[in-house]
């Protein structure tokens, strides 16, 4: 196989060469490619998290080929309950920000099509756009139309002069894995009208850093954004920020509303600005420390597994997984399987870590026979804990994260 990354010299956005590595977690296949036992293990790849000394963004210090990462694509949004039930409070909240009764909208990255079905409820025109070709075809089956294509500026462009520009233009969770993320903001300025809503949702750096949420760091997150270098990104296209909302995915996510004429910023917007100075969220000390202290956690959590006598079971192959399996050297030598929903990941092994991966029905066979379960994808521990509780699982759960890891 051909060399499937390349290593930054530059920041990807301000291309200062003062870039500083903060974190080695160490190579790793990408996070989401899963493959068959027996197969072939993915190539790893450095993981390395960096900091740009001149504007503060902190981003990898390698970029995986886009087509490597995205061209099939595992993770599916109606699959999580969670993600179903906040897709209505999303679209609610999009429309009040809208002045259109019924305005046209686009979503980058639209996956499954679940958030754009809810505009379709609200009878919205909508479009999606997916270069997953696997996904987005289950996007059009469920009534979505949707491009697949990677959206750029010159995607916008033809759009634009195909349809005209848009009244709402969105891109949840995904600004932060774009390797072209210039010519996608300068796409969104294109694609929307004068008086449209912009929305990005993106994993917020300050709690990333509060909660010691390491493995959401893999190949696929390019950027860890804060609110300051997100919209230091959006002014460069003349896209400003006026207010926030907070959402349940990817364990604590900002919701940020912009346009291209400046507005009055709303009190959440000022007040998180503030905390986000007094915290330090923007500085090489706190991303230092950060360092540290996942190291720390990452000794913590294997010690604790190492305890158990005989193999566990574990829940969740979500990509964020990887990276903590990975770094922590927990593998097929501590847990037995990992249960997912997922169909798609279903019969597959973990990269690096080689764990195969179990349906739910086939977890619940399994779960019988063990007294703890690591709760991989513990930003969805509620659903997770109710659903094997409520299949007869009377044993623990470990909860690696936020913070230190623990005993349920």
């Amino acid at each position: 196989m051909s060399k499937i990354f390349e290593t930054i010299r530059s920041c990807r956005l301000c291309d200062s060469k003062k870039i500083q590595e903060i974190l080695n977690l160490g190579d790793q296949p990408p996070a989401n490619s899963l493959y068959k036992a027996g197969g072939e293990n993915p190539p790893p790849v450095p993981l390395r998290l960096m900091y740009c000394l001149d504007c503060s963004t902190v981003q990898l210090g390698e970029s995986v080929s886009p087509e490597y990462l995205f061209g099939e694509y595992l993770w599916v949004t109606g699959t999580s309950s969670t993600a179903k039930k906040y897709s209505h409070e999303f679209v609610k909240n999009a429309l009040v920000h809208c002045d259109v009764d019924r305005p046209s909208v686009v979503e980058i990255a639209s996956n499954d099509g679940t958030f754009l079905k809810r505009f379709l409820d609200a009878n919205c025109k909508v479009l999606g756009i997916d270069p997953a070709k696997n996904i987005a075809e289950v996007a059009s089956k469920n009534g979505v139309p949707t491009l697949v294509e990677f959206f750029t500026v010159d995607i916008a462009k033809q759009l634009v002069e195909r349809e005209g520009q848009k009244d709402i233009v969105f891109a949840r969770n995904v600004l932060p894995h774009v390797k072209e993320v210039l010519s996608v903001v300068d796409g969104i300025q294109t694609l929307l009208s004068e008086d449209g809503l912009g929305i990005i949702e993106f994993h917020d750096a300050g709690l990333i850093l509060e909660k010691l949420h390491y493995d959401s760091i893999y190949h696929e997150h390019l950027f860890l954004f804060s609110l300051k270098t997100i919209s230091q990104l959006l002014e460069k296209y003349n896209l400003h920020v006026f207010d926030i909302m907070p959402s349940p995915i990817s364990g604590g996510s900002w919701v940020i509303y912009f346009a291209k004429k400046i507005k009055q910023k709303t009190n959440s917007l000022s007040k998180a600005e503030r905390h986000e100075k007094e915290s330090g969220i923007n500085t090489l000390e706190r991303w230092v420390r950060f360092a540290d202290e996942t190291k720390s956690h990452a000794e913590e959590l294997k010690s604790m597994i190492s305890k158990n006598d005989g193999k566990i079971l574990a829940y969740g192959a979500s990509a964020r997984s990887s990276t903590l399996l990975n770094f922590c050297g927990i593998s097929s030598d501590q847990v037995s399987a990992i249960i997912d929903k997922n169909p798609l990941k279903q019969e597959l092994m973990t990269p690096g870590s080689n764990i195969p991966i179990i349906s739910f029905e086939q977890g619940v066979k399994e779960m019988q026979n063990v007294d703890k379960i690591l709760l991989l994808a513990w930003n969805f521990e509620d659903e997770i804990v109710r659903d094997l509780k409520e299949r007869g699982y009377a044993g623990q759960f470990i909860v690696p994260l936020p913070n230190r890891p623990h005993i349920v």
